[in-house]
């Protein structure tokens, strides 16, 4: 009978603990606060250069891919501005989701520690089955199972947060924040929109994301249905945030003249009914925008929407806005790299004539709408760049913008037998050394042999005064 009390004075212990908000709520309003781009030091880094990476999904797949090519750009020697540099210390933003989400958020709070123990500490671990061996040899985690308010995935974030990050929350990013910019980005599962971790998108929540653990964002972006539950953030009632003014016009004047943009502020405005909406629930960012661009391109096209909780003039905002950047001419060369660890299509199902299993049918429905997404997502971010260097041209006050984007992906390998092998990959979180090997090497070799690299970008930059 002791027993049994203890126990369940136990799981009452840890259930209690758990309903511990997971983001603290704010109740004042300082747009130097929290981690902005805005607020985050350039120091040498020239915004002339501009230079985005995205990093897609696929376990750790995606992350020794985007490792790579962060390495190429570390061993890529430039000169810009009469100096020579390394190009990756250009890079002035970093946005992420799911697998590629480690690599960002590693090299966003260690910087070029992640060359000295990533492969070991992540890369080359097997990080699936630790996550195994907590779950089920745990018997404290089966207890704390029970609660409502603990699931799998705060098992995940405890991990990642323990092994990864020591601990570190958002406030360490914001006090020293230094480009890089990372966006870890997750999916809000009733929206199925896209929700970033920066400290305008907890704005809306009225939440401070200082308080918010570094692994507990990983997890999130890398929380794909079914393998693991989905984060819950609690979405306080606005007493000091109030809707931005421009959800509003958007939302009377903008439905036929710019859909995007509707569906943006209405996705707004939810976060403003916390009768309805009091909790959000993250999942895989996977979701919602498989290679981290969506937010690069309505920094482009919608100047004027900003992530954040304020009514003040957007000249005052510390948002990441790159539209703004352009017009106002302090970028003359934006470099945007996709980094996407997509495997390609499954052309074994078509080589026999039995009916496929379940299985492969849930592999093949579920991947081949986000690999369409992804494509038609580069294809009218290059669309559109091609059509606002043009207007820039023809302005009354002209200015020439020099862009680039590469999609670095798997099928632009030479090697048909190294393309085949890297393809075949699973999206776990284990794979053998000799992969990870392969795939860094890989994701380097991609980035240099890429002819808009070599012939254009690079080309340019020598050419430049």
């Amino acid at each position: 009978m002791k027993s049994i009390l203890r126990l369940m004075a136990l799981i009452l212990c840890l259930a209690l603990a758990a309903c511990a908000p997971l983001n603290p709520r704010r109740e004042t309003y300082d747009y130097r606060h929290g981690y902005r781009f805005g607020n985050c030091a350039a120091d040498d880094n020239s915004d002339e250069l501009f230079i985005v990476l995205t990093f897609s999904g696929g376990g750790t797949r995606a992350a020794a891919f985007s490792y790579g090519v962060l390495k190429g750009l570390r061993e890529t020697m430039v000169t810009h501005k009469g100096a020579q540099i390394r190009l990756l210390d250009e890079v002035d933003l970093i946005s992420s989701v799911s697998g590629g989400s480690f690599t960002a958020a590693y090299y966003g709070l260690y910087g070029e520690r992640i060359f000295d123990d990533f492969e070991n500490q992540f890369l080359k671990h097997n990080v699936q089955g630790d996550l195994a061996v907590r779950t089920f040899a745990y018997p404290w985690n089966w207890v704390r199972l029970l609660s409502p308010d603990f699931s799998r995935i705060d098992i995940a974030a405890a991990y990642y947060d323990e092994k990864l990050f020591n601990h570190q929350t958002y406030n360490g990013l914001a006090q020293n924040c230094r480009r890089p910019f990372t966006v870890i980005n997750a999916t809000d599962l009733s929206l199925g929109a896209r929700f970033e971790f920066s400290q305008g998108q907890f704005d809306l929540l009225q939440s401070d994301l200082s308080g918010v653990s570094v692994g507990r964002a990983v997890a999130s972006s890398s929380a794909f249905p079914g393998l693991l539950t989905p984060l819950t953030m609690q979405n306080y009632e606005k007493t000091v945030f109030v809707e931005p003014v421009w959800v509003d016009r958007v939302i009377r004047f903008d439905r036929d003249i710019s859909p995007r943009r509707y569906k943006f502020a209405q996705e707004v405005r939810s976060y403003f009914n916390t009768v309805d909406r009091p909790y959000v629930h993250l999942v895989d960012g996977g979701v919602s925008d498989n290679i981290g661009l969506r937010g690069i391109i309505y920094s482009l096209m919608y100047p004027d929407v900003l992530i954040s909780g304020d009514q003040r003039d957007v000249t005052e905002s510390r948002e990441f806005n790159l539209q703004r950047m352009i017009a106002d001419h302090k970028i003359k060369k934006l470099l945007i790299i996709v980094v996407d660890a997509k495997p390609g299509e499954d052309v074994h199902l078509d080589k026999s004539r039995t009916t496929p299993g379940l299985v492969p049918v849930i592999n093949a429905v579920a991947s081949a709408p986000m690999a369409n997404y992804s494509f038609e997502t580069v294809q009218l971010l290059r669309e559109y760049l091609k059509q606002r260097r043009s207007e820039l041209r023809k302005a009354p006050d002209p200015f020439e913008l020099k862009t680039y984007v590469m999609h670095l992906r798997f099928d632009l390998i030479a090697d048909p037998v190294v393309r085949k092998e890297i393809k075949e990959l699973g999206t776990n979180f284990h794979l053998p050394d000799e992969a990870v090997d392969l795939l860094i090497d890989q994701g380097a070799k991609l980035l240099q042999d890429s002819s808009i690299f070599q012939n254009k970008f690079l080309k340019d930059l020598k050419s430049q005064p």
